[in-house]
């Protein structure tokens, strides 16, 4: 159509008048410090493991549930992971190091025993999606807790504004709280990853603990 007009084929251009619908966003809720205990206090080991990793250090489901000891670095602090496929996106994110929130920590010395494995055994290999997926086990944690998905109509499709992924978005969110910095929010939660061979200064890595340190207490 635009072509015809252009060329002087049509007096107008009928699609312009065409009104198209705007697009939802679907937004993710967050979870309070309140909220997350509740779910603690529902989880099994192996979950309470997760929701830690994912409040603590943004990590998405998939990636939180197939972690291994080999990416924790106790002497140092640190856990590392390389993102997974991010969603729509199809391809994987970069390499992360983020420092260990003392609760996330003392959770880890806890259940640490050989150290050998996955940190989250139960849950490693297991789908996200599907009736028996990490998703749905999820949602069934949240309404033993007592938390309200949230369930919102686009359409003909239903979205949960809090899901798993809600952990990551309060982790941003509590980081943003803290008045930690965009540039140091954005290394944290890998919207602008360091190179995979790159490492941090101490100066970056001192910087990164001090953000990390200022995440709420949930014990």
């Amino acid at each position: 159509m635009a072509t015809a007009h252009n060329e002087g084929l049509i007096s107008n251009n009928p699609a312009l008048a065409i009104k198209f619908p705007r697009a939802t966003h679907q937004k993710r809720d967050v979870f309070t410090p309140a909220d997350i205990r509740a779910l603690l206090a529902e989880a099994d080991q192996d979950w309470k493991t997760a929701i830690l990793i994912g409040f603590y250090t943004g990590a998405r489901l998939s990636d939180a549930a197939s972690m291994t000891w080999d990416q924790v670095n106790l002497a140092e602090g640190l856990i590392g992971y390389t993102q997974g496929k991010t969603e729509g996106k199809g391809k994987t994110g970069g390499k992360l190091e983020i420092p260990l929130h003392p609760d996330l920590e003392e959770h880890l010395l806890r259940i640490a025993g050989d150290k050998a494995g996955s940190l989250c055994s139960s849950l490693a290999g297991l789908p996200t999606s599907g009736q028996k997926g990490l998703s749905n086990q999820f949602t069934n944690l949240m309404a033993k807790a007592g938390i309200d998905r949230q369930v919102q109509s686009t359409g003909k499709r239903k979205f949960s504004s809090k899901s798993f992924h809600s952990l990551r978005h309060s982790f941003a969110s509590a980081l943003a709280n803290a008045r930690v910095s965009a540039d140091v929010r954005m290394l944290l939660t890998g919207h602008q990853s360091l190179d995979v061979h790159q490492r941090y200064t101490h100066m970056q890595l001192k910087g990164l603990r001090e953000a990390i340190a200022a995440l709420p207490r949930l014990s």
